[in-house]
């Protein structure tokens, strides 16, 4: 008899003995299984039980000598509330609350800001040195190394990926060359960076909804309350990635009095109406939050911190402080490239200890080192090809800008579930 889909096991049922044979039992302990359901076959009962994964979880064998009905039940020791305790707030997080209030949610950023304003322009002009270099060039450079060797991420989408590089390169050549400036290629930079920015953002909050989500089987897409649970995220994606795209236009010029976009200084009055987006993600967050704050926690801080530099950006847009915008602007793009930057170092750890040896789990095993070294060389590469060929380097970042957005959504967009396979019927 086989149970399961993922742990297999065979229960072996002996032959009928006498009546006069006495019931027995046995229990076994399985550490660290989970058996979401029993399957039932001829001559064996099995009851569904929520048999977690935490230890201390019990499987009771037991036959029946006066019949042919066999069954088995499954009990659920009692847990340490410091061991339950600890469960729960490692699922808060990806690492740990240090890293992730640092390099996911960047608390940091309000203290950024402060030196940018405090220390003057020659401040403001080593941040974005620093900036564009050493943190915004290496996130997207990186993004060809996941392409290059995680074929986990790729999957069978080599040629695909190859197609689509070389379209994009050859597009990006055509318009350089055949306009003759690099305009055009800004513009389309611009606005797509901006989908961008917002998907990203939306996206590492949903690991962190996901991360905390309980374990089951999902709910139906019909029907009732059930109708609600579909609509909800979906709604929540438009508002989430709706306002971000609204304070980027907004920092962008659109709805300045003087801005590029000439008589669309009635936006101003939207600005209030879009503030009433962040406070009610917000408000839906710590509605959600209220059984287990500990186990939330992380993804509340990180929208916490997002949410607010952006709604800064947007008060600075709507007051026209266009040395404020630039100023936050900046804190913005050290925040994107450093959580991205921090997520891909998540999910290479996740794959370090693979079973089949590739080339990135190897690497995955030395990342901190490797990134430490592609950060640096990516750096004063960039850096050293600007200072002679200035346009030669603009063009090509603006190439991997756009494998980095393009790329960037096809290796992590959530992928449909494999089907399961029928009752009793092991996978390997």
């Amino acid at each position: 008899m086989i149970i399961g889909s993922v742990y297999p096991m065979t229960i072996h049922v002996p032959p009928k003995k006498p009546q006069a044979m006495q019931s027995t039992a046995k229990s076994v302990r399985y550490p660290a299984i989970d058996l979401p359901t029993i399957v039932s076959r001829s001559g064996l009962v099995m009851r569904s039980c929520p048999v977690s994964t935490l230890p201390g979880n019990r499987i009771r064998f037991s036959k029946s000598g006066t019949g042919r009905r066999s069954s088995f039940d499954c009990e659920r020791q009692p847990v340490p509330a410091d061991r339950a305790e600890t469960n729960r707030s490692s699922r808060a997080f990806l690492f740990s609350p240090l890293i992730d209030l640092v390099f996911v949610a960047n608390l940091y950023w309000p203290l950024l800001l402060l030196i940018d304003v405090m220390g003057g322009v020659s401040t403001h002009e080593s941040l974005i040195f620093w900036q564009i270099y050493f943190i915004t060039a290496p996130h997207r450079w990186i993004t060809l190394i996941l392409v290059a060797f995680d074929h986990q991420q790729t999957g069978d989408r080599r040629a695909l990926f190859a197609m689509v590089a070389i379209a994009i390169a050859v597009g990006c050549l055509t318009l350089r060359w055949g306009t003759g400036t690099l305009l055009c290629l800004g513009v389309i930079d611009y606005v797509w960076n901006a989908w961008h920015f917002a998907s990203q953002h939306h996206g590492i909050f949903r690991i962190y909804q996901r991360k905390t989500k309980p374990a089951g089987p999902a709910p139906e897409t019909t029907g009732g309350a059930t109708g609600t649970r579909v609509w909800g995220p979906r709604l929540e994606k438009l508002f989430f990635r709706g306002f971000l795209l609204y304070v980027i236009a907004r920092v962008a010029g659109w709805g300045w009095s003087e801005g590029p976009f000439a008589g669309s200084e009635r936006v101003v009055g939207l600005d209030w109406v879009a503030l009433t987006v962040p406070v009610c993600l917000l408000g839906v967050e710590l509605i959600r939050c209220r059984r287990s704050i500990t186990t939330a926690l992380g993804g509340l801080c990180y929208l916490t911190s997002m949410l607010t530099l952006f709604t800064a950006m947007l008060m600075a847009a709507h007051f026209e402080r266009s040395q404020l915008v630039i100023q936050l602007a900046l804190a913005s793009a050290v925040f994107h490239s450093l959580e991205y930057m921090s997520i891909v170092t998540w999910s290479a750890q996740r794959k370090k200890n693979l079973t089949k040896q590739t080339v990135f789990s190897r690497l995955a095993r030395t990342w901190m080192l490797f990134l430490v070294l592609f950060v640096v060389v990516i750096g004063v590469g960039n850096y050293l090809l600007s200072r002679g060929f200035f346009e030669i380097w603009v063009t090509i970042n603006l190439i991997v800008a756009f494998w980095h957005y393009c790329f960037d959504g096809m290796i992590w967009k959530s992928r449909k579930p494999a089907p399961t396979p029928p009752l009793g019927v092991t996978t390997g």
